[in-house]
């Protein structure tokens, strides 16, 4: 009850916007607020009225009639509140599964596994504000533009391809083609093509270029370069939600090269092959990697 009493205090502008911006809903609420302030509220000339009501002349007429009016800005604000929530569109990407989304302009959204992704259908020609929780790769249609909001930064857009991670405290964004306009707190940067930029807890920890194409998890795999063995067996544990046991494997042993993301079978032989270490099948989760001199 307290956050409906704050909500209906910021709609009678008693309260700012920062109170109640972390409600569920809150852009929707802004554009209600905005719009039904548009109304302009009838002039009171307590002169007229009491003459009026004086000489009782149509004063139930009128009465009726002002109450029809107010009944039906009711329902028009009540119709296109409605209508509005109804055209927003919402996409889950699960575990271990991505999802492509059409947006209005033919824009195209992959969306990382275990991603959120939000827009509105109906209205995008007023209203171009995506909400993305997780990670997402946009390839925005020529001359088109809209805006990608976050739970810690928003990212402005315009006819250019770039990679969108939001998770817990981690903001990162990589501009593949054009450019795009990064907005952490009071900070804006300017990304152009092949540049990179991170945040985490609240600060930027990382401005650098890259030299891919498109992100590797578009493509169902992962590239490495010089990496650990343990580091790739927990990318692997996270693909395909396995466990691994690589205690009687050789601490030096580094992978470079790409592994899929959605072939266990197929990376399993990769690694084996590769590394010249077996692997045993423990159960259906759980594998235990030897050396093959171990076999």
């Amino acid at each position: 009850m307290k956050k409906k009493y704050k909500l209906a205090d910021w709609l009678d502008n008693k309260e700012n916007d920062e109170s109640v911006q972390h409600i569920d809903g809150f852009d929707t609420f802004q554009k209600i607020k905005y719009y039904s302030a548009q109304f302009e509220k009838p002039d009171f000339r307590k002169d007229e009225v009491f003459q009026e009501l004086k000489h009782k002349r149509g004063s139930k007429k009128k009465k009726r009639f002002n109450w029809s009016i107010a009944a039906s800005i009711l329902l028009i604000i009540g119709i296109a509140s409605v209508a509005f929530l109804l055209s927003i569109k919402d996409y889950t990407s699960q575990i271990n599964t991505q999802e492509t989304v059409l947006l209005p302009d033919n824009s195209k959204v992959i969306l990382a596994e275990n991603s959120k992704f939000q827009f509105n259908n109906w209205f995008w020609d007023f209203d171009r504000t995506t909400q993305l929780n997780g990670q997402a790769y946009f390839e925005v249609a020529k001359g088109e533009t809209f805006t990608v909001k976050t739970q810690l930064g928003k990212v402005q857009v315009i006819g250019t391809r770039f990679d969108v991670l939001s998770r817990d405290s981690l903001l990162k964004v990589i501009c593949y083609e054009g450019s795009v306009k990064v907005k952490f707190k009071q900070e804006e940067v300017i990304l152009n093509k092949g540049q990179m930029i991170s945040y985490q807890n609240g600060l930027k920890v990382e401005q650098s270029n890259v030299y891919n194409d498109r992100p590797e998890w578009v493509s169902n795999a992962h590239q490495f370069k010089n990496v650990s063995l343990s580091e790739v067996m927990q990318q692997l544990e996270k693909d395909y939600q396995i466990e691994v046991d690589i205690s009687k494997v050789t601490e030096d042993k580094n992978f470079t090269g790409t592994l899929p993301s959605d072939s266990l079978s197929l990376a399993l032989d990769i690694l084996s092959k590769t590394y010249q270490i077996n692997f045993k099948v423990i159960n259906e989760n759980k594998f235990i990697f030897v050396d093959d001199e171990q076999r």
